[in-house]
């Protein structure tokens, strides 16, 4: 490989790593992207929360959206 080659292939990978979005939002996108690896909790207000989560989200499998449970 020719060094102008190499310098051409090194300048478009700087240049790709510079245009990456490493933003809060962007990672938030991609954490939601790959739920399968599960979710990422520590705290107990957390799982307190995943759990309220998981229930809306089995309620909504069934009733649909629209409907509400009363608390």
């Amino acid at each position: 490989m020719k060094a102008s080659e190499f310098l051409k292939k090194y300048e478009k990978d700087k240049q790709k790593q510079e245009r990456e979005d490493h933003s809060l939002q962007h990672q938030a996108r991609e954490r939601a992207e790959h739920l399968e690896q599960g979710l990422q909790v520590g705290s107990p207000y957390d799982w307190e929360d995943l759990e309220r989560y998981k229930k809306e989200m089995a309620r909504m499998e069934k009733e649909g959206p629209g409907s509400k449970k009363p608390d």
